[in-house]
């Protein structure tokens, strides 16, 4: 007679939203279901099964693992959480009566657990498809109440008895995957908001240094003002990055802005990939990271990545020197160049310095496109041999989410080199060339799907259409974040914005009323020493035909205060 164990959330996809937030958490519910069966016997009946249970517990853990051949194999805890679900009393388990059943006697035990909201992404990296992952393990704790009675006939089993533990373990596991998108899905369509980058543009080194080059003056080119506008983020499953450069000079006298020309542009969508052996102060100081006494191997992790038993074993040492390692490519298809030549004579900062001009920006717009798989030419950014090392540990040169993680991180940035030339006697002299390089940084996410709410007639005969979430869309309305609802003591925020209207007395004491013929009825309040018969309205009874009766019946109106209230009828 055994225990089944298995663990049901409601969904194993667990989504979260917006930036890293150590201050958030998010739902994880579901249950726990035990189930209880008779063992088969093809000479008896199938007995009844008994058992005692001690505790039932759930444990979601979160782990990154990493593993190049430069760095070797790294893993560390993200986050350990375990509760406690069965009462503190031991419980029994029967299926008496229904021993004979096709189908298990189930128990089921909800839960629900708070997961941190700095969680990286589920991640897969390389062949081996290492990378973050998460799970939940439960253990439950039971005794064998048939196997406490002493047994009736003599066996080997009854001599190991007494060296066997009473108490024995069921196990199960589910993993779940975490989800990250730039923000909270909207039921509308709004428009991403630019970044505005102003840039410091940095001349590109000479190949010889040592070699005598005519140059562009450094006092020339640091006047030089270059505003790039790229978007709040970029939809992984987007094609194309509308860029936005703008140009001028600052405090150039007039003389050298109309030897300054823009000859070209180049541009490229470049994605690092970044593994540590170890995170960074940085990381450790601003995620609550579980401390190194809990970290593998003093507290080896749940369910380690199979390679990590090649290290166990010590039958593979990294070197000590090697603390990361880095794959850069370029995002741009592989027929995109990147490269952008202007006209000639192209001297966009001419009217720059002219006395009582306005100060103007050169504008250039451009839509730099990109693919989710790149398959650009090697050695760009890194070695052939980086390349096919990368292959191993990264998998192919995909397009991914910008991450943080404490081992792997990946960024985004545009790369944008403009072409200056310089005449150094006026038009017509000698030219020098020189190239001013800058990097923007870029933001790639999974943006959720949007809200779509269709109106669904409960019943024809009705007008009155329902919202409901239509075919295809995911999660609920928006619903207000708690600090806009209470304060931070738990207390109920009143929104003073919207003054109360201002209470106007009435001008005259006289009500005006209509009578049942559709006549205006006057009538008057009386003073507080008079007593007043007037004739309304008010039914009395029920007649024959089940209707109420109406008819006129006196009221007496007698110590009413005119200032400061008001008479109903």
């Amino acid at each position: 007679m055994s225990l089944a164990l298995t663990i049901h959330p409601l969904d194993n996809d667990l989504n979260m939203y917006g930036e890293l937030d150590a201050g958030s958490a998010y739902s994880l519910s579901g249950h726990v279901s035990l189930s209880v069966t008779s063992p088969y016997s093809f000479f008896e009946a199938r007995k009844t099964a008994r058992l005692l249970l001690q505790s039932v517990s759930l444990t979601f853990e979160g782990q990154s693992e990493i593993f190049t051949p430069s760095t070797g194999y790294s893993s560390l805890r993200l986050c350990s959480i375990t509760r406690e679900l069965a009462p503190s009393t031991p419980i029994e388990l029967s299926n008496e009566g229904h021993e004979e059943d096709a189908d298990p006697c189930v128990w089921n035990i909800i839960f629900n657990l708070p997961i941190p909201g700095w969680l990286p992404a589920t991640t897969a990296l390389g062949i081996e498809e290492i990378g973050v992952r998460y799970a939940l393990y439960a253990t439950a704790k039971f005794t064998n109440l048939d196997e406490e009675q002493t047994p009736a006939t003599w066996s080997i089993a009854s001599l190991c008895a007494p060296f066997r533990s009473r108490i024995k373990s069921s196990y199960a596991q589910t993993s779940v995957n975490i989800c990250r998108f730039i923000s909270a899905p909207k039921s509308e369509a709004t428009e991403l908001s630019l970044l505005n980058y102003l840039v410091n543009s940095t001349p590109t080194a000479p190949s010889n240094p040592e070699a005598d080059v005519d140059r562009i003056p450094a006092g020339v080119l640091s006047k030089i003002q270059v505003l790039a506008s790229v978007p709040e983020y970029l939809d992984v499953n987007s094609n194309a990055l509308p860029l936005t450069l703008r140009l001028r000079t600052k405090d150039l006298v007039e003389e050298e802005c109309k030897k300054l020309q823009v000859t070209e542009v180049e541009v490229d969508i470049v994605q690092q990939e970044k593994c540590r052996y170890r995170p960074t102060r940085a990381y450790l100081s601003r995620f609550p990271v579980p401390a190194k006494d809990l970290q593998p191997p003093n507290v080896p992790l749940l369910e380690p990545h199979p390679v990590s038993f090649i290290y166990d074993a010590g039958l593979f040492s990294s070197s000590p020197s090697s603390e990361c390692a880095t794959r850069t490519f370029s995002l741009l298809p592989a027929e995109e160049s990147g490269k952008y030549k202007l006209d000639d004579q192209n001297y966009v900062f001419a009217g720059d310095a002219t006395p009582g001009a306005l100060p103007t920006w050169y504008t250039m717009d451009t839509t730099l496109p990109f693919v989710q798989r790149s398959t650009s030419r090697w050695a760009k950014y890194d070695s052939d041999e980086a390349e096919h090392e990368a292959l191993e540990w990264a998998g192919p040169k995909e397009l991914r989410p910008t991450s943080s993680g404490p081992l792997y991180s990946v960024t985004h940035e545009v790369s944008i080199s403009l072409t200056c030339t310089y005449d150094l006697k006026g038009k017509g002299g000698p030219v020098v060339r020189e190239r001013l390089s800058f990097k923007v940084p870029l933001t790639f996410g999974k943006v959720a799907p949007r809200l779509v709410w269709a109106p669904v007639l409960v019943d024809s005969s009705e007008n009155a259409p329902i919202l409901t979430p239509a075919p295809g869309s995911s999660g609920a309305p928006n619903l207000p974040a708690y600090t806009e609802l209470y304060d931070a003591d738990g207390e109920r925020r009143v929104d003073y914005s919207t003054p109360l209207p201002l209470y106007t007395p009435r001008s005259s004491t006289s009500l005006s009323t209509t009578s049942a013929e559709g006549q205006p009825i006057d009538v008057s309040v009386p003073s507080a020493n008079e007593a007043t018969t007037t004739n309304v309205n008010a039914y009395h009874g029920v007649n024959i035909d089940g209707d109420a009766e109406k008819r006129h019946t006196a009221v007496l109106l007698q110590d009413v205060d005119v200032e400061g209230s008001d008479l109903a009828l």
